[in-house]
């Protein structure tokens, strides 16, 4: 399914975070900090991820041409196109470069151009234009405590240019081999402050990692290619999940009973319970989930493991889940058809007799699907499969932010 990509655009003038980073071990890296880069949007994450990269230097007939290779550790500044970037030179001299990672063969190893006396980065000007800086130009330098916009949107589209070019101007080694070009999903821009120190005329950089996704920021284990790439994405940019604080989804993890009550108890707006509903005695006013579990027992959405208890880290089954979402629709009031025949499955016959009708009406809408002709409904249920399963039930059902739109 080709998606489709929304360019936001201006910049949020709002209180500015700073945006902490790390250089990898191909950059320098400053003693003490010559400047200031602050951002903000709407989503924004930092996680520490060892990326692959090749370095491609120029030969002698001004040719790229593979050089070395290696692993490193970056702080992986991550937003959403949404987002205003602010530099601001606290010292006298600063400059500004932008390069790109660029991975155009979509092998997971990002290239990166060292072009010695002809560079492929870009540098900023003071309208926070970017532009290829010529051999013989002097970079722009910045005032000092002004602050300057750099958008991204342009960020983007110069990712976009820097990947024309390396797969079509003849001059890289990938060109001899090279039959398709991948779209840059997320752009990986890597900017540095410049700053010739003039005590020991020493150049030293901050470097800065900086990842624009369109309105969500994709999970590192989620990949467009994957067959629930769509329903994660949708499901976080409507907030019905959160990824994990290392940028991972864990699509394959199994689902606990207390996930699912914390997810219609988000697409629902989070409302606020009656506490004497709440009768468990292993969900306590502490855990994070409490306020979810008492709002779906008020609701009758979940029932409890036992009368007495909720079993909040037990694992939920596919049916189970079928279920739990047949309560939910019924709650929202919505009418959704069910006419599916469960005998063209090979273990059809195997669904339990309590769980039969919302099997029947999960499968007729598409929130559950057959395996090799078999249904699972044993099976425990996914994180990848429950996102799947409530992006059916909003598409059919016309849900959107937790409301019917009839």
């Amino acid at each position: 399914m080709k998606r489709t990509r929304r360019w936001i655009a201006g910049l949020m003038a709002a209180a500015l975070m700073t945006a902490a980073s790390v250089p990898c071990g191909f950059a320098s890296s400053a003693d003490t900090f010559f400047g200031e880069f602050r951002m903000d949007a709407s989503a924004i994450d930092k996680p520490v991820r060892s990326i692959s990269v090749d370095i491609y230097r120029r030969d002698e007939d001004g040719r790229f041409q593979l050089d070395t290779s290696g692993e490193y550790d970056c702080k992986l500044n991550r937003v959403t196109i949404d987002a205003g970037f602010f530099i601001q030179a606290t010292e006298e001299g600063v400059w500004v470069s932008v390069d790109y990672l660029t991975d155009i063969d979509g092998d997971g190893v990002y290239e990166l151009l060292e072009g010695g006396d002809e560079p492929v980065w870009d540098v900023m000007d003071t309208e926070g234009a970017l532009a290829q800086l010529q051999p013989e130009e002097t970079p722009p330098t910045l005032e000092v405590g002004q602050p300057y916009i750099l958008s991204p949107e342009l960020l983007v589209y110069r990712s976009q240019l820097a990947v024309r070019d390396r797969s079509a101007s003849g001059d890289h080694a990938l060109d001899d081999s090279l039959e398709t070009v991948l779209w840059q999903e997320f752009p990986l821009c890597m900017i540095k402050l410049h700053r010739t120190d003039p005590e020991d005329g020493l150049d030293r950089t901050q470097t800065y990692y900086l990842q624009i996704y369109n309105d969500v920021l994709i999970p590192f284990d989620v990949s467009p290619d994957d067959w629930y790439y769509d329903a994660v994405s949708f499901g976080l940019s409507q907030g019905y999940f959160a990824g994990a604080d290392d940028g991972c989804f864990f699509p394959d993890d199994y689902l606990p009973r207390a996930q699912m009550a914390q997810v219609l108890w988000a697409m629902s707006g989070s409302l606020e319970a009656d506490q004497t509903w709440l009768s468990f005695t292993d969900v306590s006013p502490d855990d994070w989930f409490h306020a979810a579990v008492a709002w779906c027992q008020q609701e009758h959405l979940i029932s409890g493991y036992t009368p007495q208890t909720f079993d909040p880290m037990g694992l939920l089954s596919r049916e189970q889940m079928t279920v739990i979402l047949h309560n939910y629709a019924r709650y929202l009031g919505t009418t959704l058809r069910s006419n599916a025949d469960l005998s063209r499955f090979s273990d059809g016959d195997s669904v339990s007799s309590w769980a039969v009708d919302s099997m029947e009406w999960a499968v007729t809408n598409g929130l559950i699907s057959g395996s090799d002709g078999a249904l699972r409904p044993q099976d425990m249920v996914t994180r990848a499969e429950l996102a799947a399963a409530l992006y059916s039930f909003t598409l059919n059902a016309g849900l959107h932010g937790g409301r019917i739109y009839y």
